[in-house]
C-alpha cells in the first residue's frame, strides 16, 4: 500500500507500515543477493534450511510450509531444488506413507552453519544501522507485539489458498 503524503502524516499506523515494508523489501533483497554471491543459494533456500535445522528431527512438509508462511507448492519447489543439490533428504512417513518429511544432509548441515553465520552478520548490519542499543531493544519489543496477530491471519490465509475446490 502506498499512501498519500497527507495520509501518512495523519495516520501513524500507515506511516509505520510503509517504513516496515520498505525496510523489509530493501533488506531481504540485499540479503538474498549476499547469499547468492557468497553461497550460490537464495534467501528462500536459507529459510527452508533454517526451519529444517531448527526442528527437532525430520520435519513434515505441511509443517515446514506453515512455518515459512508459504503455500505448499512454493515449499515443494524450494525443497525439490535443495534435494537435487544434495542439501536435503526427503522420505515418506513410516506410519503414514502419505506424509513426507525432510531433513538436512551432512552437506546441508555444513552449508547451513556457514550461511547462518553470514546471514546473522547481514541481519545485524541492516538492523543495527543507525540505532542505539536502547532503540534496538525497543524495536524488538514493539515488533514482537506486532508479530502475534498477523501470523494467525497469514497462516489462515495460506491454508485457505491450498484448499481444493470441488
Amino acid at each position: 500500500m502506498t499512501a498519500t503524503r497527507e495520509q501518512r502524516r495523519d495516520d501513524p499506523a500507515i506511516e509505520a507500515w510503509e517504513h516496515l515494508l520498505r525496510f523489509q523489501r530493501t533488506a531481504t533483497a540485499a540479503m538474498d543477493e549476499s547469499l547468492r554471491s557468497g553461497f550460490d543459494r537464495t534467501l528462500d533456500d536459507y529459510d527452508v534450511m533454517h526451519q529444517v535445522a531448527s526442528h527437532d528431527g525430520p520435519i513434515q512438509m505441511g509443517t515446514l510450509a506453515d512455518r515459512l508462511l508459504v503455500a505448499n507448492s512454493s515449499c515443494n519447489r524450494i525443497v525439490e531444488r535443495l534435494v537435487s543439490a544434495g542439501l536435503l533428504d526427503r522420505a515418506r512417513g513410516a506410519e503414514d506413507r502419505r506424509a513426507v518429511f525432510v531433513s538436512l544432509t551432512s552437506d546441508g548441515r555444513r552449508l547451513h552453519r556457514r550461511m547462518a553465520s553470514a546471514h546473522g552478520r547481514d541481519i545485524k548490519r541492516f538492523v543495527e544501522n543507525g540505532l542505539t542499543s536502547p532503540e534496538l531493544h525497543l524495536l524488538a519489543d514493539l515488533t514482537s507485539r506486532l508479530g502475534s496477530t498477523p501470523f494467525g491471519v497469514a497462516r489462515g490465509m495460506r491454508r485457505s489458498t491450498n484448499r481444493r475446490t470441488a
